[in-house]
């Protein structure tokens, strides 16, 4: 009898530190010289940016410590730019002043589910941050968006750096593709242990921005990828998403994962975006 109690404890001791280790937890912190939300979740950590109008991903560290926007890193003027979702107007865009105003929604700050909601004139959109992945969701908009991520990827920008596509194509960001579809894929870097994916619904024909920018001195500064703008070879133009019924996931997945196993785990968020 007291090893059935010693086993209907331990199980009760595992189950309690098993849902409390998939707790998120958001604190405010000043990251890089600006006020920040900082979001810990057991995938990685978002410093999200609520100083003097700004709005939007300006870290976003894995479970390894790599910073895969790090807008403060060098090299170039450019190195604030990074962030993510980075849509029109400069909403949600890291270190510009777009108007925006973020807060806590429900003021929660600790569970399964934290939800942060921006917004300005143009503009509001939530960002829901579940233990594995981070949703965003389009409550108003005006006029044709985009979701854009600018970042290094695995925490530094190298010539190895690559994106995988949905049918399980390696390439490099080139500008390649105008469109994907199914309109996912993941970042990865050989040195690190993570991919970055990103996911958008619903489908459509909007372009997909892919490409590397690379500073007059040759240093790599960052790769941009993004749902809804073309690259510089189209001049950076927006269009095809409007409306509120586009979301985008985003988040980091174990690279030990094969391609199939990342396919299964990303489609299944696309199905059910909001799913706990």
């Amino acid at each position: 009898m007291n090893r059935f109690k010693n086993y209907i404890l331990f199980l009760f001791v595992v189950c309690l530190t098993t849902t409390y280790a998939q707790q998120v937890k958001l604190t405010e912190e000043t990251w890089h010289g600006r006020g920040c939300y900082k979001i810990e979740m057991p995938m990685g950590t978002v410093y999200f940016e609520k100083h003097d109008g700004g709005s939007g991903f300006k870290s976003f560290i894995d479970n390894e410590g790599n910073d895969w926007i790090a807008s403060h890193m060098e090299p170039g003027p450019n190195g604030e730019f990074r962030g993510f979702p980075n849509t029109v107007g400069g909403f949600g865009h890291a270190g510009i002043d777009s108007g925006s105003t973020t807060t806590i929604v429900n003021d929660k700050t600790e569970g399964d589910l934290v939800i942060l909601e921006s917004s300005n004139d143009d503009f509001t959109f939530q960002y829901w941050f579940f233990p594995d992945r981070v949703v965003v969701k389009v409550l108003k908009s005006k006029g044709d968006y985009s979701f854009l991520f600018e970042g290094v990827v695995g925490g530094s920008s190298e010539a190895e750096d690559y994106f995988m596509t949905a049918d399980g194509e390696k390439h490099i960001p080139m500008g390649e593709f105008k469109d994907f579809s199914p309109e996912w894929f993941y970042l990865g870097d050989p040195k690190v242990e993570n991919h970055l994916f990103l996911a958008k619904s619903p489908d459509d024909n909007a372009p997909n921005e892919n490409h590397r920018q690379i500073r007059d001195n040759g240093a790599h500064n960052m790769d941009l990828y993004s749902f809804g703008r073309t690259g510089p070879e189209d001049g950076y133009e927006i269009y095809g998403m409007n409306g509120n019924e586009h979301i985008c996931i985003i988040g980091f997945i174990d690279a030990d994962n094969g391609h199939q196993e990342i396919k299964k785990k990303v489609e299944s968020y696309l199905e059910n975006p909001f799913k706990e």
